[in-house]
């Protein structure tokens, strides 16, 4: 069509659509954009870069697939990108910007300044771009970092914004002296229903894709690797790594603060809030395919297209619509990452295995609530007797002892099962579809079967088993349970070593609702005052990125000390008294050591902020009994 040679010619000499007569929903397609480009022209320490800000159609999916028309930034003459324009500058550049506003409505814009300005990122008070206007910016880039910039025609609120202006982000990165590092950054964007972890329906992105079609990361074993991480949602994220331990390098949560060495914190989880930042570096050293995705279960199936006002989708895509979300048959989707690690051509010198030991665990149905049980054999043990627990029973392995735990499913429907937090093979993680290589693919274990996952973990730890069947069922029914793994030569004391699992439970007529060990209502706990106690605690809940825990009495939380987090023991120059409150994301595990002198009667409270519930742990420490005399 003639229009189709008109648009850049149009954009470069600042005409509107509406001039050209054009609808409002026939603009330019969005390209996707990798940030491996940056944009602009930067001679000597002056960057320029010409920004403007229309609609266009995007595809979050496949290419001939969902197609929404959205705002997105652009640079002048060039299509429009989601995420927008990198801007990636030397410390100390001087950066002129203009902003064009091809839209109808105004856009204010934030993150167009001087990282040294100290403000929370999305805290700045914004430049507003009225319809039809250009507006110039300059500034200096002092601060190396890692920020963005983004736009709002809506709600000027980065923890609000949901709609047809949520896609307007860009990364901005400042690099010291130097070359560049090799890297990948991504930026995580969503439409939503509405703004707030109850939304339902979302569009969750990395890059401006979701999964299938998020960028696929190759890498070699031993390869070194950093990527950067932007949060230009609504929401909180927790964001869980497959198969290895990953170290955060950098954290900007309204300023830089950055870690070395030893002291960088070393997760499989992290949790990245609205409007902050994160650097994180690893290296694998096992071959084969892994995921990197958020653990909020919402941001991990496929998309769920909201309706809103002025968020259109494209009516001639109906079809590809209606099949958008059967791309996966194992049901992933949105906030998901494909990881690829070539493993060495002399795959017969690996040593031959044999199991130390050998497990099975069983899952089957059962009459009310939560609907599913687990039971666990060890060996040639029988389970013991009586009705299973209302979550899986623990799993507790030895620190390098090879181990086989067979997973029997006597459900009426697939399932699988992920060892959280273990470095194991790729075949073994339990990533239907996915795990494995190229001549092995992990399998869902169906109705009836069962499938045997090998492991030798290599450190002690708190970790946990979970399945990785995308459906909530099987998460609020209590498929999952602690993963405790000791050191040679050590036993399992429960009582002094208490594992406190947070998790949402499906209750019927109660609906979900938080649950502490597999119970609302927890018994009190009776223990002793002047013994120490190691308290496990996991939060391996649906969406409740923000779980808050604490441990208090009357005048508020008691002090306790962290030495773990992830399975991985903290340095010992961090490891120090702290108060008993912690938020605890989706995916986590902490290990706490706390004792307290007095007898007295603490309560260890569960809170969902979002949901505004709280579950409850009474801990009563009596005196230590007199010594015989």
């Amino acid at each position: 069509m003639i229009w189709a040679w008109l648009y850049p010619i149009a954009r470069v000499l600042g005409i509107t659509f509406a001039a050209l007569g054009l609808r409002g929903h026939s603009v330019l397609p969005i390209d996707v954009n990798q940030n491996h480009v940056p944009s602009g022209v930067l001679r000597d320490t002056v960057l320029t870069v010409n920004l403007e800000i229309a609609q266009g159609e995007w595809h979050p999916e496949s290419d001939d697939g969902m197609t929404l028309s959205v705002y997105a930034f652009g640079q002048v003459g060039h299509p429009l990108e989601n995420p927008g324009p990198l801007i990636r500058v030397p410390q100390g550049t001087v950066i002129h910007a203009s902003l064009r506003n091809t839209l109808s409505v105004p856009v204010t814009v934030h993150g167009l300044r001087d990282p040294a300005g100290g403000e929370p990122a999305g805290g700045d008070m914004g430049i507003r771009v009225a319809p039809g206007t250009v507006t110039q910016i300059t500034f200096k880039a002092s601060t190396p970092g890692l920020y963005f910039y983004w736009g709002a025609s809506e709600v000027d609120d980065l923890k609000l914004r949901h709609g047809i202006d949520s896609e307007l982000t860009g990364a901005f990165v400042v690099d010291p002296p130097g070359p560049p590092a090799k890297d990948e950054i991504f930026v995580l964007e969503m439409v939503s229903e509405h703004a707030g972890a109850s939304s339902r329906q979302t569009v969750a992105t990395i890059n401006g894709k979701s999964w299938p079609y998020t960028q696929r990361l190759q890498y070699d074993i031993g390869e070194p690797v950093r990527w950067r991480w932007i949060n230009a949602t609504n929401e909180p994220h927790a964001l869980h790594l497959h198969g290895f331990y990953y170290r955060i390098d950098a954290f900007n949560r309204g300023r830089v603060q950055s870690y070395h060495g030893e002291s960088r914190p070393m997760v499989v989880t992290q949790r990245i809030a609205q409007g902050e930042t994160f650097d994180m570096s690893w290296s694998p050293s096992r071959a084969g395919r892994w995921l990197f995705h958020c653990h909020m279960l919402l941001h991990m199936i496929p998309a769920v297209v909201p309706r809103l006002p002025g968020l259109t989708m494209h009516a001639s895509m109906t079809h590809a619509n209606e099949q958008s979300t059967a791309h996966d048959a194992f049901g992933l989707g949105q906030l998901v990452l494909g990881i690829t690690v070539g493993g060495s051509k002399k795959a017969s010198s690996a040593p031959a295995w044999h199991a130390e030991r050998k497990l099975q665990l069983a899952i089957s149905e059962r009459a009310g609530a939560p609907r599913y049980a687990l039971q666990l054999r060890d060996g040639a043990e029988v389970p013991a007797p009586g009705k299973p627990g209302l979550i899986g029973p623990p799993i507790v392995l030895t620190r390098g002892q090879p181990v086989e735990i067979e997973v029997l499913n006597k459900l009426r429907q697939p399932t699988a099962i992920h060892w959280h937090g273990i470095e194991l093979e790729s075949y073994y993680d339990g990533v239907p579809g996915w795990g494995g290589a190229s001549t092995q693919t992990t399998p869902p274990i169906a109705p009836g079967a069962s499938f045997v996952a090998r492991m030798t973990p290599p450190r002690a730890g708190t970790f946990i088993y979970h399945t990785h069947w995308h459906d909530q069922s099987q998460l609020t029914n209590g498929i999952y349970g602690p993963l405790i793994v000791l050191p040679p030569g050590q036993k399992l004391d429960p009582t002094s070593d208490l594992v406190f699992l947070f998790s949402i439970g499906d209750f019927a007529a109660l609906q979900e609702i938080a649950l502490i060990n597999g119970t609302p209502q927890s018994k009190t706990m009776y223990l002793q005052a002047g013994k120490k106690y190691l308290f496990r605690l996991i939060n391996i809940s649906t969406n409740n990125q923000g779980m808050q825990v604490s441990l208090r009495n009357p005048d508020g939380p008691v002090d306790w000390r962290i030495i773990a987090k992830d399975g991985a023991d903290l340095p010992p120059d961090l490891v120090r008294p702290s108060k008993a409150q912690l938020t605890i994301t989706v995916g986590e595990t902490y290990d706490v050591e706390f004792s307290t002198p007095a007898a007295q009667d603490l309560l260890l409270d569960l809170l969902l902020p979002a949901l505004k519930i709280h579950s409850i742990q009474t801990l009563s420490f009596a005196p230590a009994p007199a010594p015989a005399q």
